[in-house]
């Protein structure tokens, strides 16, 4: 392939709201090319539902990502892009690959893919097909472990070692950026089946974890198929969307990213600035809220469907109450950008309860 508000004094219905209110030596070389070749524009590749919007926004979200190749390198030369099938339901034949591993060899992917961007979302058993599938790769110091304009089968993470990045455009060849341990590399060539767009040469010697194309491919789109479903099936159970098109429910389903708590986990906090809007997807959580005397009141609590953290994304206010997991909770969140701009129909359906919840809090002691 190429994760309630209570104001002291007044409690917000958005901020605390009920939804239902009432193998290390196995040889990996990259074929050798023989062209070179621009990146292709993916406009008219059919699995960009599955992908980023677009490269930019790509390398947006990861700094560490290689920059945009120029748009107009190389434009004299075609280059084929073809969209083999993403469909999961498509691929009966397809076999997990499982590459016998020590715990120790586990732990050090773990720890080379934790911030990785491309695997923040998996959940816990494409997490673990990942791990499995993926294969110790040791490199010598300026050896090229990816050619530019080469088929790519691997996508790339850097446990140990440095490698430099470097486009050739009109015969010159530039240096263009560098990783280090936890970057990684190789997953647009695999995500739109497109030729090797950079040459990565090891600067030292080093190690890396490789997954295949097949594997690397399916656990992407399954994650993010499955993932529309499952969120699709869910808001249209949330009271409060309830008034929304299906198209906006899916755009919302598309940008929700899930968060899994333990018992006793604080999820908000009372008095943090709030950056995020949550909808429980399973569980229950605890709400409490201190007043200015230090004392802890016992609000109500949260249970599937229901949702919190609005009021202060609708009105710049701080937390006003702690949201605490109650046994295992899951939830769904939305980040503050995509909370306004998804969300705009029932913003005043949110505020009219946040008013009402007000209300109710106003019993809460000073």
């Amino acid at each position: 392939m190429e994760q309630s508000e209570v104001i002291m004094g007044e409690v917000s219905p958005l901020e605390h709201s009920h939804g239902n209110s009432d193998v290390s030596d196995t040889e990996m070389k990259e074929p050798e090319p023989d062209f070179y070749s621009a990146r292709t524009s993916m406009a008219s590749t059919p699995t960009t539902d599955y992908f980023p919007d677009s490269e930019e926004e790509l390398y947006d979200d990861e700094p560490s990502e290689l920059p945009a190749i120029p748009i107009n390198y190389n434009r004299g030369r075609r280059t084929s892009v073809s969209a083999e099938s993403m469909a999961p339901s498509l691929d009966k034949d397809y076999v997990k690959v499982i590459i016998p591993k020590t715990q120790e060899q586990r732990e050090r992917i773990e720890t080379s893919i934790e911030n990785n961007f491309l695997f923040k979302n998996l959940d816990e058993e494409q997490y673990k097909d990942v791990i499995d599938a993926m294969v110790e790769k040791r490199v010598l110091n300026q050896e090229a472990i990816i050619k530019q304009g080469g088929i790519g089968d691997f996508f790339y993470v850097v446990e140990t070692g440095t490698f430099d990045v470097y486009v050739s455009k009109n015969g010159v060849q530039d240096k263009v950026h560098n990783y280090g341990p936890g970057g990684s590399f190789g997953e647009l060539a695999l995500m739109y089946n497109a030729p090797r767009a950079a040459t990565v040469v090891a600067t030292s010697d080093s190690v890396l974890w490789a997954l295949d194309r097949v594997t690397f491919r399916r656990i992407l789109m399954e994650n993010t198929s499955r993932k529309r479903k499952m969120y699709e099936s869910f808001l249209e159970e949330v009271p409060i969307l309830v008034s929304l098109e299906p198209y906006e429910r899916h755009k919302i389903a598309d940008a929700l990213e899930s968060a899994i708590y333990e018992d006793g986990q604080l999820v908000i906090k009372q008095g943090d600035i709030g950056n995020n809007f949550f909808l429980i997807e399973s569980g229950d959580a605890r709400v409490t809220k201190i007043d200015e005397g230090g004392i802890e009141h016992e609000l109500p609590g949260l249970k599937k469907g229901d949702y919190f953290g609005e009021l202060a994304l609708l009105n710049n206010k701080p937390r006003a109450v702690n949201i605490t997991a109650k046994g295992r909770l899951k939830v769904a969140t939305l980040g503050k950008k995509a909370f306004v701009r998804l969300l705009g129909p029932i913003v005043d359906i949110l505020k009219r309860n946040s008013d009402n919840y007000e209300t109710i809090t106003r019993n809460v002691h000073q």
